[in-house]
C-alpha cells in the first residue's frame, strides 16, 4: 500500500503555531496575574525573568517561548481553572491563592507563596496538589 503525502495550503503549512502558543500563554499569564493582584516582583519570580525581559514579554511578542516558561504558565492556568471551578467565583478563587493552607506541600504557606519561593519545582508541586496533574509540554526533538 502506497502512502500519499498530503500537501497543505501555504497559509496552513507556513503557520507557526509555536509562536502563537507563546502569545496565547503570555496573554493568559498576565490576565491571571491581574486577577491574583500580583506585583511586578512576583511576576518576575513566577516566570524566572528580570524586569527588562518581563517588560519585553508584556508586549506579547509573536515569538516562541522557552519550554520552562510554557510549563510555568501551563501550571498557572491549571491552578487557576481548578480553583475557579472549585469556588465558582474568581474573587473567591483568588483569595484562596493567597490564603495559608495546612498539610503537605503547603505547611502554613499560601499556594502563591509556595510558587514564589519554590521556583519551577514549587510551581509544579502546587499544580499537582491543587489540579492533580503536572502539564506535559512537548519536548524538543533530538537531532
Amino acid at each position: 500500500m502506497r502512502k500519499h503525502r498530503v500537501q497543505l495550503p501555504p497559509e496552513i503549512s507556513g503557520f507557526d503555531y509555536k509562536s502563537k502558543l507563546g502569545y496565547v500563554a503570555l496573554k493568559a499569564f498576565f490576565r491571571i496575574c491581574n486577577d491574583w493582584n500580583t506585583t511586578i516582583d512576583e511576576q518576575m519570580r513566577l516566570l524566572n525573568v528580570g524586569l527588562i525581559q518581563l517588560e519585553k514579554l508584556r508586549k506579547l511578542p509573536a515569538e516562541p517561548l522557552e519550554r520552562e516558561h510554557l510549563v510555568r504558565i501551563r501550571c498557572f492556568v491549571l491552578v487557576y481553572k481548578t480553583l475557579v471551578r472549585e469556588h465558582n467565583s474568581i474573587p473567591a478563587a483568588n483569595r484562596d491563592m493567597r490564603s495559608p493552607r495546612s498539610g503537605n506541600p503547603f505547611f502554613g504557606k499560601s499556594p502563591l507563596n509556595v510558587m514564589l519561593t519554590g521556583g519551577i519545582v514549587g510551581i509544579a508541586t502546587v499544580c499537582k496538589a491543587i489540579a492533580g496533574e503536572i502539564p506535559d509540554v512537548e519536548l524538543p526533538k533530538a537531532s
